[in-house]
């Protein structure tokens, strides 16, 4: 048997679900801590380091294995020394339960209080501890452990208001699915299913959630590349909804699960996989989508002009009147006028003098060669179709007008959780509200050659 299906509860299942909207691509590697002889699971961002699951033997004279005669995992530590190298990995404690599989786990933001998951021929479930000085004690079960099903995957959210589980306990959507409990003043309340949004009658696990309120999880009961892979959802005014699928090569054709970020937005973390070979390894994640510093609220394009020459003298004690010729076809009288143009482009204007009695032409005041009607310089995002939850929308940057770059990307950040590149998209927003939707802009100086990132954004109303 392999341990870590083990540690997986033995899950199994496939089922089909409606198409999934695509993902930015991502930059994947394996850990320098993996090795041949081991499985390393389930890493957790921790101080300077990981935390993780191993079955490693850490002694060579004294070997922990369970019943089976398989080696018992362990939760190690394993401290990073710069962007690319790590240090010696060792346990995190060994205090924590060492004659017990210790599975996935979640740290509280202080990182002073750990949940995480056991499994033994005693029972199973999820348990928590207190850091006190260099140590973890007070081990303590979750209130919701039962002998009659399985709790599982802790993720504890930022706050430390809701913990996210995986269980198949009684009333669920069939096989694990995932589950809230948020806290209350007397402890966790009661576990809370996720849904059929998220859950399928196959299984749901290793839940993560993210800051934004995103929730990342692995299924078996989603379409996938095959295997258990990652999906997220979105909590959109208290429900869970646009559901997403993480293309290659986060995903693959090989299990693929415990997906967590090391930042806010997901740009960067862990996940873990067997594509490498027998056994598991952690690789980490890096989202080649750019990262834009700040987004200056989108300036509507204003193609209005009031024209009053200075040096114009007043005609009023005569016949003679000013006549604006704007260039487009249009002609206007009078000193000063205003004139809405149809579009961008180079006119030239000119103001005659006519002659009010006959409406011939006098003579020619002033002339204009060089008006330019021009753009706002921004990145600029036109979205038409129905404002309306479950309709598609079409999004499109065509009408940036950055005349000093040269440019090689468009990138969109939709409000719910949607990173896209393309210079026009389509999207569908799942639920009512506000978005706030965000367009950066990639490319070259013109001048320089040197890289550019510009971005502007644009609230838009869902109903």
């Amino acid at each position: 048997m392999n341990i870590v299906r083990y540690i997986l509860f033995f899950l199994s299942g496939f089922v089909l679900l409606h198409k999934l909207q695509a993902q930015p691509f991502y930059e994947v590697a394996p850990l320098s801590i993996n090795t041949s002889y081991a499985d390393e699971v389930a890493a957790v961002p921790y101080g300077d380091g990981l935390i993780y699951c191993s079955n490693r033997n850490m002694n060579v004279i004294v070997s922990r294995t369970d019943s089976k005669d398989e080696h018992l995992f362990h939760l190690f530590y394993v401290p990073r020394k710069d962007s690319i190298h790590w240090g010696n990995p060792y346990i995190l404690d060994k205090n924590l339960t060492p004659y017990a599989h210790q599975g996935p786990c979640s740290v509280s933001a202080n990182g002073n209080e750990i949940y995480f998951t056991l499994n033994s021929k005693e029972g199973n479930g999820i348990y928590s501890a207190t850091k006190e000085g260099d140590h973890w004690s007070n081990v303590r079960p979750f209130v919701h452990n039962s002998p009659a099903y399985r709790t599982a995957h802790p993720s504890l959210s930022r706050d430390g208001k809701r913990l996210f589980f995986a269980s198949d306990m009684p009333g669920g959507q069939g096989g694990f699915d995932i589950y809230c409990c948020e806290w209350t003043p007397r402890g966790w309340g009661e576990p809370v299913n996720l849904g059929p949004e998220v859950n399928t009658s196959s299984d749901e696990l290793y839940p993560f959630i993210q800051e934004n309120n995103i929730l990342y999880f692995s299924s078996y009961g989603h379409q996938s590349m095959g295997g258990l892979d990652i999906f997220s959802v979105r909590e959109i005014n208290g429900t869970w909804g646009l559901l997403q699928y993480l293309e290659a090569p986060v995903n693959s054709e090989y299990d693929d699960f415990a997906y967590v970020a090391s930042d806010a937005e997901g740009m960067d973390g862990y996940f873990s996989t067997d594509r490498g070979g027998k056994n598991v390894d952690i690789f980490s994640f890096k989202s080649l989508f750019p990262y834009f510093a700040e987004y200056k609220e989108q300036e509507e394009n204003d193609y209005t002009y009031i024209f009053d020459d200075p040096g114009t003298i007043d005609l009023d004690s005569t016949t003679f009147i000013y006549e604006w010729d704007l260039g487009d076809g249009t002609r206007k009288r009078g000193k000063e006028v205003e004139h809405t143009f149809a579009s961008t482009g180079h006119y030239i204007i000119q103001l005659n003098v006519i002659d009010s009695l006959t409406g011939e032409f006098t003579k020619q005041a002033a002339i204009y060669d060089d008006f330019y009607v021009l753009d706002i310089e921004q990145p600029y995002m036109t979205i038409t179709g129905t404002f309306e939850a479950g309709k598609s929308l079409s999004l499109s940057a065509t009408k940036t007008y950055l005349p000093q770059m040269d440019i090689d990307g468009y990138y969109w950040i939709l409000g719910d959780g949607t990173r896209v590149k393309g210079e026009n998209i389509e999207h569908i927003f799942a639920a009512p509200g506000e978005y706030q939707i965000q367009l950066g802009v990639t490319g070259k100086s013109k001048e320089t050659g040197e890289e550019m990132k510009v971005s502007s954004s644009r609230t838009i109303t869902i109903r």
